[in-house]
């Protein structure tokens, strides 16, 4: 067991609640109760407030008191709510709406089948405040079950209004049916409208089928049984969305925030938490899909799954797809995700203060088209169990700053055949890589991969740490000033060692 998770974020706290070795708890909603407990490494959502009769109301706001109310007003435009505290299940879901359909690089309408959608909750109203402090609003799996198993037709939240802002409200998914017998909706929240705001709101996601083994068994087909995933956040052609000083709690097989077609996002002062799972712990199930496969993963090739790794239960931090440009990531924590911060874009992309820990594949994979402007400053991260960067899926990198500051892994954590520094590429980037360990990190882990899948060209790299740097064949004329050692395999390159305090 851990203590109390606290991220200081420039004088920001971000607090979590204890992570913890689930190993005496078991959730019926989220694995076959045949099986033992699972053994996951997470952090507990915190407490439902408990409703008070004392509360405020700001001078221009109407108290609502039910959930018919609240449906009613989220239709409206131009109004100030404040929502009664307290704890609202939803038993029902609104009226399907058709939107106009959109394209996308999936063909027209990605995310709506013949423009349709199905939710428990369609925010159409524009311009509205929603006072939630203190208020809870649960989305049970029973209700979701009742919505359609189209792709990209059913999310719990549509909020399909422009210029809304939600503020300290506590949302959840409650698993009351016995896994897998339930559905799940593809997100939690999609986002349709520009302008959308979240304050001080925390978010609680469970509920995907199959659980427990990554994608071992798939992420966008069915062809190895029954596949149902569950994302956060979608931010689909809205522009100018906000989540300032959000908390996510991500327990499940989906994506936290992914982006499609969007210019400008902002993530500030927010702290997303995923899962992690001994890859070892499966072998103790009596059913499921793994015991169906003899245990082996089938997705992309059928091999054993292997002993003594860890896994990650949920997809991707905050991910791109399309055309996404002006994404701003801020005083933000994201750990125990896939990959952590996959952004691929099309445009301008910073990233400010963000710490990734224990990501499950690899922390910070960020590039950019031609002519756009990439800055990551005083970004940190560790090596526990995956790569630090991994360059290597999108446009080659140009005139991009990459400053990040490497972190001990937590302890009693071992490193994986995958831990590593990583890879780097890119022309005429910056790498400041610092040092913020407290103990030596194991020799076999503490490297770097510079060029190698794509080139390193007029670059320089300051390591500051005690990693190797390996410069393969594709690195020319760059400048290396490292505290650690080098292996210079590519040509034109000025090397300096600097000798470590």
């Amino acid at each position: 067991m851990r203590g109390l998770g606290i991220f200081s974020c420039c004088g920001v706290l971000v607090a979590l609640m204890p992570a913890v070795a689930q190993d005496d708890v078991f959730d019926p909603g989220l694995q076959h109760v045949e099986n033992p407990p699972m053994v996951v490494n997470a952090r507990q959502p915190p407490p439902i407030p408990e409703a008070t009769r004392d509360f405020d109301i700001k001078r221009g706001y109407r108290l609502i008191k039910t959930l018919d109310e609240f449906r009613e007003a989220i239709k409206k435009d131009n109004q100030r709510i404040r929502m009664k505290p307290g704890v609202y299940r939803a038993t029902k879901a609104d009226p399907a709406v058709t939107l106009p359909l959109r394209q996308s690089r999936f063909g027209v309408g990605r995310n709506r089948k013949k423009g349709r959608q199905e939710h428990i909750f369609a925010v159409n109203g524009s311009n509205n405040y929603f006072d939630l402090r203190g208020v809870v609003i649960e989305t049970p799996v029973s209700v979701q079950s009742q919505l359609t198993a189209q792709v990209h037709v059913a999310d719990c939240w549509h909020i399909n209004g422009a210029g809304n802002v939600f503020i300290g409200g506590y949302f959840r998914n409650v698993l009351d049916l016995p896994y897998p017998t339930y559905r799940v909706t593809e997100n939690e929240f999609e986002i349709t409208g520009d302008n959308n705001r979240f304050f001080d709101c925390t978010f609680v996601v469970k509920g995907s089928i199959p659980y427990g083994y990554t994608d071992f068994y798939g992420k966008g087909a069915t062809r190895f049984g029954r596949l149902n995933k569950h994302s956060f956040m979608s931010i689909d052609h809205a522009n100018g969305t906000q989540l300032i000083r959000c908390k996510v709690f991500h327990q499940s097989f989906g994506h936290c925030v992914h982006l499609h077609t969007v210019d400008g996002v902002l993530i500030q002062d927010c702290a997303f938490t995923g899962v992690l799972r001994p890859t070892s712990d499966i072998y103790k199930e009596t059913v499921g899909r793994a015991v169906e496969y003899d245990f082996h993963m089938m997705y992309r090739s059928r091999k054993p799954i292997p002993k003594g790794e860890v896994i990650p239960l949920t997809e991707d931090g905050i991910r791109s797809y399309e055309d996404v440009k002006n994404v701003r990531v801020v005083n933000t924590t994201v750990e125990r995700m896939r990959g952590a911060i996959q952004l691929l874009c099309t445009g301008d992309v910073v990233l400010e203060n963000v710490t990734v820990l224990e990501c499950g594949d690899f922390s910070y994979d960020v590039s950019a088209t031609s002519g756009s402007r990439i800055v990551m400053k005083d970004c940190k991260g560790d090596i526990a169990y995956n790569p630090l960067f991994n360059l290597t899926r999108g446009e080659l990198p140009s005139n991009a700053v990459y400053e990040v500051t490497l972190l001990s892994p937590p302890e009693g954590s071992k490193p994986t055949p995958r831990s590593s520094l990583g890879k780097i590429c890119g022309s005429k980037c910056d790498f400041i890589i610092k040092d913020g360990t407290t103990r030596p990190l194991p020799e076999e882990a503490n490297f770097l991969i510079c060029g190698g899948s794509k080139e390193l060209v007029d670059s320089s790299i300051d390591n500051q740490t005690s990693a190797k740097l390996i410069l393969e064949k594709n690195v020319r004329n760059c400048r290396i000033t490292s505290a650690g050692p080098v292996e210079d395999k590519g040509s034109g390159n000025r090397v300096v060692i600097m000798r470590r305090n």
